[in-house]
């Protein structure tokens, strides 16, 4: 824990309520107005935070200790204009997973995390609010239905006068999961391995639930989409939690994605199936139309190291990479990493097209070094020159010196070299 709220842990007092009191002796005025901010436990709130004591350490002693310190530490934060949620917004699993943070750095980020989702759902709360405070006020102006036809007539909207069909967003939504449906008859399978979610922070598997609900959407706008493969998917995890949430017909029977509790090993044939790693060694040369391709439903910013490489390598599965290097000139700074959408799409792109250029098109510009057309040329035949390898020409290879025979020893004519110089002094 910080050092700065065990000391004020050390000088405080708590009640069995979690109330905080501060000793007589403190007299110093700025330290008591900052302690008595501090003090989130009103009595309007402390049967709240006193569940969340008990949920949280289940009368451990030691970790009810560190959690008061860590309530203290986030009150702190609070006053000092961190990114910080309120009281009542701080629920018992944000506890629990502050208190798997060894940093204040990473306490810090994730109560960042934690401030913009809420302030993202007051937004989306506000809006909703007056998106129907305007609609009921246009709906004010709409003039009654029993006036004469032919005023009634001359208004033009999508309620009166209109020779426009009306396409409401149901309509589209129903058009765009026939196509998926279709997908799952006829189309080629592709599978999500959501395995990873106990490998990744609440902040991380926030992100994977975002990306494979993008992924979705992505998949259904495309011409020929994917059957959607969602394995090993625990509905208990943190990862399906979340990703209900941002989905709330996941589990319909009629939503058109699989949803598997078994292994991909369960479910479809070993020789089909071929893990999409980026710690391998081969690359994709070309799409296999008849393969079963699976991709790592996990996002690796606190963990690098090669999970989806090592499960492959255990299962004993055939690994291979996209051929980003070969295609692509990268800049310095940035990761080669790519989101699970950004993949899908890839590989939508070039399973119609075959082409890899193109299909590129969807990794992010800014990891992608900024050149023109004939100096990117010119830099991709000096990578070509460095991976060939010296081969000798066969015409020439008589006029190495390792192939030429012994060589003859002539002996010193020391006659012939006296009279050529006296003759140089006779002339």
């Amino acid at each position: 824990m910080h050092s700065l709220g065990k000391t004020l842990y050390k000088l405080c007092q708590w009640n069995t309520c979690g109330v905080l009191k501060i000793p007589p002796h403190i007299n110093c005025p700025v330290f008591k107005q900052k302690l008595s901010a501090c003090n989130f436990s009103t009595e309007a709130a402390q049967n709240e935070e006193y569940s969340i004591l008990e949920e949280v350490c289940q009368g451990d002693k030691e970790i009810e200790h560190k959690l008061k310190v860590l309530m203290l530490e986030v009150e702190l934060n609070r006053q000092e204009g961190h990114l910080v949620p309120e009281n009542h917004e701080m629920k018992a699993k944000h506890y629990t997973e502050l208190l798997k943070l060894n940093s204040r750095s990473k306490r810090k980020k994730y109560l960042e995390f934690l401030f913009k989702i809420c302030r993202k759902e007051d937004n989306r709360k506000r809006k909703k609010e007056e998106k129907a405070l305007e609609f009921q006020k246009k709906k004010e102006t709409i003039p009654p239905k029993n006036i004469p036809f032919e005023q009634f007539v001359q208004t033009y909207s999508l309620q009166h006068n209109n020779f426009f069909l009306r396409i409401r967003d149901k309509t589209i939504n129903n058009m765009f999961n026939n196509k998926l449906i279709q997908a799952m008859r006829f189309g080629q399978k592709l599978i999500i391995d959501c395995g990873y979610y106990n490998k990744m922070t609440d902040v991380e598997n926030a992100n994977c639930a975002k990306q494979i609900m993008m992924l979705f959407g992505d998949n259904r706008l495309a011409e020929d989409p994917f059957d959607l493969h969602l394995c090993n998917f625990n509905k208990n995890s943190n990862l399906a939690e979340m990703l209900q949430k941002k989905i709330d017909t996941l589990y319909n029977p009629e939503f058109p994605i699989n949803i598997h509790e078994q292994s991909y090993l369960d479910l479809f044939p070993k020789r089909n199936l071929v893990y999409l790693t980026p710690h391998c060694k081969e690359e994709m040369q070309y799409y296999d139309h008849d393969a079963l391709y699976i991709i790592g439903g996990i996002v690796d910013k606190m963990n690098q190291e090669p999970l989806s490489m090592a499960k492959a390598k255990q299962e004993n599965l055939q690994m291979m990479k996209l051929p980003l290097d070969k295609y692509l000139l990268w800049t310095g700074g940035s990761g080669k990493s790519l989101t699970l959408n950004q993949v899908l799409n890839i590989l939508i792109d070039v399973k119609n097209t075959g082409n890899w250029e193109y299909a590129f098109r969807h990794v992010p510009r800014r990891k992608l070094m900024k050149m023109e057309e004939n100096e990117i040329e010119n830099v991709r035949n000096d990578l070509i020159r460095q991976k060939q390898k010296w081969t000798p020409n066969l015409e020439n290879v008589h006029r190495f010196s390792f192939n030429k025979g012994p060589k003859e020893v002539k002996k010193w004519d020391n006659r012939k070299k006296i009279v050529s110089v006296t003759s140089l002094f006779r002339e």
